[in-house]
């Protein structure tokens, strides 16, 4: 287990601005120590590091591992170039869906569609690949990241939809994986899970 790939990785979580982990003799996860900025709520912050951890290693880790230091310091804030959802369309036309996908960063609205077959699992794709398409117009890249795979995890009264894309970034390929709460539209969490993947790159 290489600890400082996975403490890079959890340092790309939105809020997370250093990460140190400790084991035991036999390697397993003893604690987790996370400095972050105060821009979100430690809970949050402690979901989102035990859904990396379980989606990208398999590795699940009891929430009382993990210590998190918020400093409110504006300096510690992530550089404010994220791009935003602004919607999410889901039309069925017989036995095909249409997904549209909008999302905006500090100058611009950009609009994408997707359309297939209508089943649980393209649908799912499908919202993906227009975010997908749609983060690549809005940064001026072409062919720069894939669908990998999407999972939806029950933790305490919530569930958390995990998405996980392959990106090439810097000629380097790199697993990226986001994750957002299920709140009242499953099709809204997929796409902000999405962003939230995409968005490690893009702030870093």
């Amino acid at each position: 287990m290489d600890l400082s790939v996975i403490e890079n990785n959890l340092e790309m979580v939105d809020s997370v601005v250093s990460c140190k982990i400790v084991t035991d003799a036999d390697e397993k996860i003893e604690e987790i120590h996370i400095v972050s900025n105060d821009s979100r709520g430690a809970k949050q912050i402690a979901r989102d590091i035990q859904s990396v951890l379980v989606a990208t290693y398999n590795i699940p880790v009891d929430y009382k591992k993990i210590s998190i230091a918020q400093i409110a310091d504006n300096s510690l804030k992530k550089a404010e170039h994220r791009l935003k959802l602004e919607g999410v369309s889901h039309d069925i036309l017989g036995q095909r869906a249409v997904i549209k996908v909008s999302i905006s960063n500090s100058d611009n609205v950009y609009e994408n569609s997707v359309s297939g077959i209508n089943t649980s699992r393209n649908k799912d794709r499908m919202l993906v690949d227009a975010t997908l398409k749609t983060i690549e117009e809005a940064c001026s890249w072409h062919d720069a990241f894939i669908f990998e795979d999407i999972r939806t995890i029950p933790i305490v009264n919530d569930r958390i939809v995990l998405v996980i894309v392959m990106g090439i970034i810097d000629g380097v390929e790199k697993r990226l994986c986001g994750s957002c709460i299920i709140n009242n539209s499953y099709e809204v969490a997929v796409v902000k899970a999405t962003l939230d993947a995409v968005n490690r790159v893009i702030t870093k």
